[in-house]
């Protein structure tokens, strides 16, 4: 037997969660599930620009191993007005808005028409491709002259 009475009030608050509790915690999932998007399209970014990356340089290798198993020379072409690039005699692909190509011993071969030339016995015209991103993040494309050799590097800015 009980001395006094339990009030109504303290049965209620025993059964759920109050208002202020319920939205402290949709908050919280909020701020959480900001984060996690701004990661995951963070990452989606770097991973569109590995892709890109790994298209061009394919295409540098792609028309080294034509000039190789041709016997003739072949040239890459890069159109900076239409912001393409290809193989010669092969499908022009895009460059994205979000870079920025410079080059620097890339021969021009027409207005706006830069080419790296890659010879049967393994040499090229040579030079530097860089590609300059929005985040300020650059790669910088170096085609040897001398082996044909074609190696990535990311530049700090």
């Amino acid at each position: 037997m009980w001395l006094y009475k339990r009030s109504k009030i303290e049965d209620r608050s025993s059964k759920g969660f109050t208002l202020v509790e319920l939205l402290v915690v949709l908050v919280m999932i909020g701020i959480f599930s900001s984060m996690v998007f701004v990661s995951v399209v963070g990452g989606l970014l770097r991973s569109e620009e590995n892709v890109f990356i790994q298209s061009f340089t394919q295409t540098l290798v792609r028309a080294r191993s034509a000039s190789l198993g041709r016997g003739d020379a072949v040239r890459f072409f890069i159109d900076g007005d239409n912001r393409t690039f290809c193989v010669e005699g092969l499908k022009w692909q895009h460059i994205p808005k979000s870079i920025k190509v410079e080059g620097e011993g890339v021969g021009e071969v027409g207005p706006g028409i830069h080419a790296v030339t890659f010879y049967p016995d393994g040499s090229s015209s040579g030079g530097e491709i860089d590609l300059k991103w929005e985040g300020g993040r650059i790669d910088r494309i170096v085609i040897d002259n001398f082996l044909g050799l074609i190696r990535v590097e990311r530049i700090l800015s």
